[in-house]
Formats: C-alpha cells, structure tokens, sequence
C-alpha cells in the first residue's frame, strides 16, 4: 500500500492518500499550510498534520509531492502550487442540474465518473466509445477478458444494444416490465454498436436499468449508455459508499464520484442470459434479483400467451461444483466459442498495461463476478463454518498447514452464529447484529469486509475468518450472500481446532 511522505518546514509525516482525497478538513488545512510556507512562518499546521495522522500509515512509503508542500524541504513563494483540481473527489448532494449536464458532457468526452447504484457504486464511462471503456480497465487494474454492464435509463434504450429474436425480445420485456428498474442484469446478442472492449471479444453484453435517481439523472444527461463494472480495484471489495471508491480509485486524475449514500441493495444485480434456443433464462451470477423474482415475471409473461405454448425456465450456471474447493478441481466456465480472439484479448492487454490477477480465469467470462477471487480483502481470508470448530488438539478431517492463533485474526460473524467463539479473536464483526438476516447481511457485508480489512492490516493481523452457514433457498438472498462471501475467500475454508488454533482445511468449502 503507498503511503505519501513530505517534508514540511524540515518535519517529516506521513499521510494516508486515501484520507488526502476525502478529508475536507485536510483540504483546508493543506490550503493554510501553503499560506504559511509562502510567508516563511514556521509550520504549526504540518506539526498538527503529523500529529493527527501519526501511525495511520502503513507499507512502503513512496515518495509523492502534496501541494503546497515539497518533498525536498519548504516550499517557497516561487515555486508554491496551489490546490489541484484534477484530483479525484466526492461530490456531495444536493447536486444542481447544470451539474449533471456537465458530467454528462465529460463522459461524453471520454472521461471516467463514478456513480452510485442501489447495488454497489459504479465506474463509469461512454459505453459507445472503446477508448472510453479501456479506461476502466486501467483504472480498475482489470483483465480484458472480464465484460462490463452498459447501464440505460429504460426499456427503449435497451433494446437499441441487443439484437434480439421476437421470442428473445418478448421475455425481456417479461423481466424488465417487473423488475426494472433495479438489480437485474440481462445478457442477450450484442448489436454492432457495442464495442468488442465492452463483451470482453464476444457477441453478447449484459443491459441494465438501476434503480437510483442519482444513476438515472445521470444516465439521461451523458445520453450515452454507460459502461460501468463496480468501481474499486479488480477483484477488491466492492464500493457501498462514496468514500470506499475514492479509497480504491483516489489515484485516478479527474475522477468525480457522485455521492448517493449507502446502497441499498448493496450486492450486484443477478447476471442472467437469454438461452431460449434451450427455452431457459441462465442465471449466471447470483444477485439482488431474486429466483423469486425471475420466475413471477416469466410466469406472468407465460399467462398472457407472450411465449407461446411452452413455459420459459430459470436455470443457474455455475462455475464450480458442489464440494470442490479450488479451480483446478471445478467445472470448467462456459466461454466464448473457439477463436474467440483470446489473441486480441492479449493484444489488448499489452497495448493497455493491463495486468491478469488469476492464470485459471483466462478465458472471456460471459458475465462480471464469475472469477473464484472476486469481493476480496487485501488479507487472506477463509471460510468458518460452526461444525469447523472443534475442541480437541486435533485438525479437523482435511485439515494441513497451520494459519496461527484466532487471537491474532479477525472474525466476521453472520447475525452472532459464532458468538460463543468471537473472544477467542482479537476482533469480530458482524455483518446483522439484530440476528441472521441474509438480505440486511447484503446491504452490509462489503462496508463489513472493508473495516474488517481496514482493521486487520492496521494491527497487522494475516487472517480473516468469514463465518459460514448453510444456503437457504435456491436463487435466493442467502445464495447470493454466499458466494460474495466464499469469492471473498477464494473458495478456501479453515477449522479452529484446540484452544484457538486455525489450520487450512482442503475439500470443505460449499458452493
């Protein structure tokens, strides 16, 4: 982690970038500290600074100029800086409408903004414009090879990007009509005005409706459907709030993040293919759309005769099999047909300094979310189930390496299931603490695994321990808890054996 470190007035301190950006009393600060250095006073205002900060940072310092600060000693009246404006910030409500037009022009012109959704914060950029979409992937650090979601204020504009069959278009209009706006994701043929950047190199791309007045104000200013994966960095824990974006993406220049609050669905939506050649719709990424849901909107479809004589299915992909505990034992994902120009993915990826976070996830992914690593905190972390926590000396069944002691680990509990064994870490959260509660745990369990983190690495802990619990309901919100949570941990699981001792187990995560 990069930690900024100036000289000011000959006293060093270090600064968290992450606080640089979102602080606004910083800001003013930082301002009177310029004024203070151009007068030649002596600097009352970098003491505070060290010492309000003093032991927040952590890592490898690098060496960064702040404004109005040098990194070689005071600054002078001659060469002082003032404040950037390109630096990423937060904008706060209330925003006027001649704001709104403004970011709209700018994604128009190819800039990044960041927005909130009722599922997660989201980067977005010009979904028409492949220069555009490339600049997603490198802020985000992503492989080409995962798609992104073009966002639309509606039905209409939708329905401009697929290239859909009359039977195709009739069972879209079947789940948009109940669902949209909100968490629902649909995956059907892409038109030629989509560019390859935005499939991932394949002919489909994923559409979507959010529900959140902030993303649709925006949505009809740009006038341009926005391409948008969750805005953090690649296979980190997903943004819930403003601050959790400018945490993860501060370091792009120019970002404007428009704040909405906490989300409140807080997981992304359900991914889901239109597969009517097999009559199905296939789930494949589990999301706040429930299989509940899915199946009232295609059995009211069915009833007013929109399919024919024959109903339409929900199905769900899935990436790894029940019981496997790594990729190299999983089923193998559905992929783009051969000679899916995996050579332009490479192509791409070198042209773009685009760096791949996991050899096994090479191929194109028909959707976001289906990588084993994905929602992952920046420590190691493993799943716990109660039936993992055993009293005597000995491993549970499957058990191997040692991980240390639960006293230097954090754990996450879900609604107080582990509670009898929360003293035995040095810290527990809990992603419901009124009781188990698998929707309110998802509006909760990125902000949750976010402080976790935060905590872990501050007191310089190397495990954190998710509690695990038995799915309830196929396509439902406990399902979809479940997979952020078992992707949060790389599919990998843990016993807590004896007095408090964790070792990794093979074979026991679920899916």
């Amino acid at each position: 982690r990069c930690v900024w470190r100036a000289a000011v007035a000959g006293d060093e301190f270090h600064l968290p970038p992450r606080v640089i950006a979102f602080d606004d009393g910083l800001a003013a600060m930082l301002k009177r500290l310029a004024a203070s250095q151009a007068s030649g006073s002596p600097s009352k205002v970098g003491k505070r600074l060290a010492a309000h900060f003093d032991g927040l940072a952590n890592g490898a310092p690098c060496t960064v100029p702040i404004q109005g600060a040098s990194c070689t000693g005071g600054a002078t009246g001659s060469d002082q800086k003032p404040l950037d404006d390109d630096e990423a910030r937060i904008l706060r409500q209330p925003i006027a409408i001649e704001q709104y037009q403004t970011l709209g022009a700018s994604l128009r012109g190819g800039e990044l903004v960041s927005f909130p959704t009722e599922t997660v914060y989201g980067l977005g950029a010009n979904g028409l414009d492949a220069t555009a979409v490339l600049k997603i992937f490198r802020a985000k650090g992503r492989p080409l090879n995962d798609p992104c979601i073009l966002h639309v204020p509606n039905v209409e504009r939708a329905l401009e990007l697929l290239d859909l069959s009359s039977l195709e278009r009739a069972v879209f209009e079947a789940l948009t009509s109940k669902i949209w706006p909100g968490p629902l994701s649909v995956v059907g043929r892409a038109r030629s005005v989509v560019p390859k950047e935005v499939t991932a190199q394949t002919d489909f791309v994923a559409v979507r409706c959010p529900n959140h007045p902030v993303a649709l104000e925006l949505l009809r200013a740009a006038n341009v459907p926005l391409a948008a994966p969750s805005a953090n960095r690649f296979g980190h824990i997903s943004p819930t709030r403003a601050e959790h974006v400018l945490e993860d993406l501060g370091h792009w220049r120019g970002l404007q993040i428009l704040d909405g609050g906490a989300c409140g669905v807080g997981i992304e939506s359900t991914v889901a293919k239109l597969d009517l050649e097999n009559r199905r719709v296939l789930v494949l990424r589990k999301g706040g759309a429930t299989l509940e849901m899915l199946e009232a909107a295609l059995e009211e479809g069915f009833a007013h005769g929109a399919f024919g004589a024959e109903r339409v299915v929900v199905e769900f992909h899935s990436r790894w099999a029940a019981g496997t505990s790594n990729a190299a034992e999983a089923e193998s994902v559905a992929t783009a047909p051969p000679g899916a120009p995996a050579a332009k993915l490479e192509e791409d990826k070198k042209k773009e300094g685009v760096e791949e976070e996991q050899d096994e996830d090479k191929e194109a992914q028909q959707a976001p979310g289906m990588m084993l690593r994905h929602y992952a905190p920046s420590v190691p972390t493993y799943l716990l189930a109660k039936s993992d926590i055993r009293a005597g000396e000995s491993p549970a069944e499957g058990a191997t390496s040692a991980l240390g002691e639960a006293a230097r680990g954090v754990l996450v509990d879900f609604g107080g299931v582990l509670r009898e064994h929360q003293h035995l870490f040095l810290r527990s959260f809990d992603l419901c603490a009124s009781g188990p509660s698998h929707e309110e745990a998802c509006r909760s369990v990125f902000a949750v695994l976010r402080e976790a983190e935060a905590f872990a690495q501050a007191n310089s802990i190397e495990v954190i321990c998710l509690a695990d619990f038995e799915v309830t309901g196929r396509g439902s919100y406990s399902e979809a808890l479940h997979d952020r949570l078992f992707r949060a941990a790389s599919g990998r699981s843990v016993a807590l054996v004896g007095a408090g001792r964790l070792v990794a187990a093979v074979g026991k995560a679920r899916r």
